[in-house]
């Protein structure tokens, strides 16, 4: 089946890849795409006597396809829609196997990326460990690229943590191109507002105005938004900033930015960009109150527990980081019962 998708596909598959990363795409759009590919492809299969079984391929077929013309994006895509009908275990076991072939390792790094983007993705996030998590996102060959007690850190929602331990830990993601990442993400939602200022007045004399927008608009503090959107004639790359305040806000962007003026924005439109920022500003003071005191991912509170119908609503980046930021506190906070036991 693998075979199909990338000989008659190629396209419906990078559709998907880029509907998965655009904050303006939800989870239940894109399961869509997915379940209409699913039944092409199959249909695509009986019309070419192809056999009709969903069976992940061998390392040695994977090999060929890698060192061959074939998108990595496209290749990794494929991957993950045969993976997604096949069970968990078995998805492990080649995760696995690819891990072990470091000839593989680009694969392995892309599909683990995009495993965290699925629908399915908290079922999988308790088998794939951070440390897996963080080679397959860090800009590195190396699987070993941080220690187990990095690692420990990122999850352990320690509001005690002085400013050198978060310093320590802000500086190997940055180290590893992680500035702005799922593992960033997760690190600065389980922060306090005090930590979360204290780190970035550390980030500003380190990182790069881009870099520490990022960082601020990561920590899910919304009281950030304002001077984000100030300075968005600033950065180099206002699409990120766009990309972050919408996956903060999710449709409660909607209150200070008309949606079609929030599209432009994200697509570099300069007469946009500064509709966009002319319209939050103006908006702003009506929900500032309100606004100020929560702390969102995709427009819902952390200790929110999310309907399937709201988590269908989020695009796939956001849940993958409510998904990661659910699960560690869970095992942060039993542990922590454990201890005092």
């Amino acid at each position: 089946m693998l075979s199909t998708y990338l000989s008659n596909h190629q396209a419906q598959l990078l559709n998907i890849s880029k509907a998965q990363c655009c904050p303006f795409t939800s989870v239940g759009y894109v399961k869509t795409l997915k379940k209409k590919l699913l039944e092409i492809t199959w249909l695509t299969a009986k019309k070419n006597n192809t056999p009709q079984c969903l069976t992940l391929p061998d390392l040695t077929q994977l090999s060929a396809l890698v060192t061959s013309e074939q998108s990595l994006d496209v290749i990794s895509q494929a991957c993950i829609e045969v993976m997604a009908n096949l069970p968990q275990t078995i998805n492990l076991a080649f995760i696995n196997a690819l891990l072990n072939s470091p000839s593989l390792h680009g694969l392995a790094k892309a599909i683990i990326y995009k495993v965290l983007l699925q629908q399915h993705s908290f079922n999988l996030i308790a088998l794939i460990d951070l440390n897996t998590l963080y080679f397959a996102l860090a800009n590195s060959a190396e699987q070993e690229v941080t220690t187990a007690e990095t690692v420990a850190l990122i999850s352990a929602f320690n509001p005690n943590a002085n400013i050198k331990v978060l310093k320590y830990v802000f500086d190997e993601l940055y180290k590893s191109g992680l500035v702005n990442s799922p593992l960033m993400s997760l690190f600065l939602l389980s922060l306090s507002w005090e930590q979360v200022n204290a780190l970035s007045n550390y980030a500003s004399h380190v990182l790069t105005v881009d870099d520490t927008l990022h960082v601020l608009l990561q920590s899910g503090y919304v009281k950030l938004v304002p001077l984000a959107c100030m300075s968005l004639n600033q950065v180099e790359n206002p699409t990120a900033i766009i990309a972050l305040i919408r996956r903060m806000l999710g449709d409660k962007l909607d209150l200070l930015v008309s949606y079609d003026i929030q599209l432009s924005a994200f697509n570099a439109e300069q007469q946009a960009l500064d509709a966009f920022k002319q319209q939050l500003q103006q908006n702003w003071p009506k929900y500032e109150e309100k606004l100020c005191v929560q702390r969102l991912v995709a427009g819902k509170a952390l200790n929110h527990k999310l309907n399937a119908i709201e988590m269908s609503a989020m695009d796939c980046y956001s849940q993958a980081i409510f998904n990661l930021y659910t699960y560690y506190k869970s095992v942060a906070k039993n542990v922590k019962a454990e201890v005092q036991a």
